[in-house]
């Protein structure tokens, strides 16, 4: 039988996994992708009738369209961006979901110190890395973006659910957070659909539920050097797979890459030395804030801060294709 891999990387979004191909057509297997929260989704449910699939697959994608609502930055009507140009003035009341990723976001902004950090959505304008209108800003906006930065400047209220910004130019960005947090919403209703064994594909966002046909899930980590193919297979069953790199959105000025993935210190991309963080545990909304808090972070203080964090496994790897891997994981590096 053929090994089939998913590979982790946005930008070729491969989407291939043991067993049948995932264009396969068979009774036993149903794909659907569609284009959201600025990525390609694929859901594939294995093991339930036609009717059944494409109802469960129906309602998975109407929560999407919900989450896309409300946490899109790339969506000018979406509830954040209703926040992010009016919550200086005064404090906003939000909806339970937005507060709830807000205070998520706030909270592991705080535990990894900033090393993950919802509030540089002015920073990211800024580079628009990902658009046509990429570019190196200048110093001088940059430190203005810097300046109006910080998880500090954000404030909460869980009693009358609003958000105010203490900064008249922060703004906030879910970008590393609402595809996880989607990614387990619509493993939810998969699972309320009584779907067995199904993996989904948010754009590099993996999570699986079950395992196919009684074997795990063989999840395939980009090479951050060959980003079309892999450079290891991780075994899952289950349980969410996020990997943060440089290879994934970047775009090349005078001779020099710069990635997606912010320093909140320095405004620029990060430069750890670390290329690719993969963070494997049972929720893809906590796997996509650790993931990028573990690559800037840097190989050191991650495997140090990764001693606080339970039921949770990493796979780094360095600019020399070194790999560092918390003990027991079910890894098998090819390259």
């Amino acid at each position: 039988m053929k090994v089939k891999i998913l590979i982790l990387a946005v930008a070729t979004l491969l989407f291939v996994l043991s067993g049948c191909d995932a264009s396969d057509s068979s009774p036993a297997s149903f794909t659907r992708t569609e284009f959201a929260l600025g990525t390609f989704v694929t859901v594939r449910i294995d093991g339930t009738s036609g009717k059944d699939a494409n109802q469960a697959l129906d309602g998975t994608f109407a929560r999407l369209s919900e989450i896309e609502l409300t946490a899109s930055t790339k969506n000018h009507g979406s509830e954040l961006s209703y926040v992010n140009q009016n919550a200086y003035e005064r404090g906003i009341t939000v909806s339970e979901e937005l507060f709830f990723l807000l205070e998520s976001g706030l909270f592991y902004s705080a535990l990894t110190d900033g090393a993950f950090d919802i509030t540089l959505g002015s920073v990211v304008e800024l580079w628009g890395i990902g658009t046509d209108n990429a570019r190196v800003p200048a110093p001088d906006e940059l430190a203005e973006a810097l300046e109006n930065s910080g998880f500090e400047n954000l404030l909460l209220s869980a009693e009358n659910r609003t958000v105010r910004f203490l900064k008249e130019g922060l703004k906030i960005d879910l970008g590393a957070l609402a595809k996880g947090y989607a990614a387990d919403e619509m493993k939810r209703v998969l699972l309320e659909n009584g779907v067995t064994s199904a993996v989904l594909n948010l754009g590099g966002d993996i999570i699986t539920i079950g395992d196919k046909n009684g074997e795990d899930w063989l999840i395939g980590l980009a090479d951050p050097l060959a980003p079309g193919e892999s450079c290891a297979i991780l075994r899952v069953s289950g349980l969410a797979v996020v990997t943060s790199g440089n290879y994934e959105r970047y775009f090349m000025h005078e001779g020099a890459r710069y990635h997606h993935v912010f320093d909140s210190q320095t405004g620029f991309p990060a430069e750890s030395g670390v290329v690719s963080s993969t963070i494997i545990t049972d929720s893809a909304m906590i796997a996509d804030a650790l993931s990028t808090a573990f690559f800037v972070m840097g190989i050191e203080r991650a495997v140090e801060f990764a001693v606080s964090i339970p039921d949770t496994d990493y796979v780094l790897i360095d600019g020399g294709m070194n790999f560092m891997c918390s003990e027991n994981i079910n890894l098998e590096i090819i390259k």
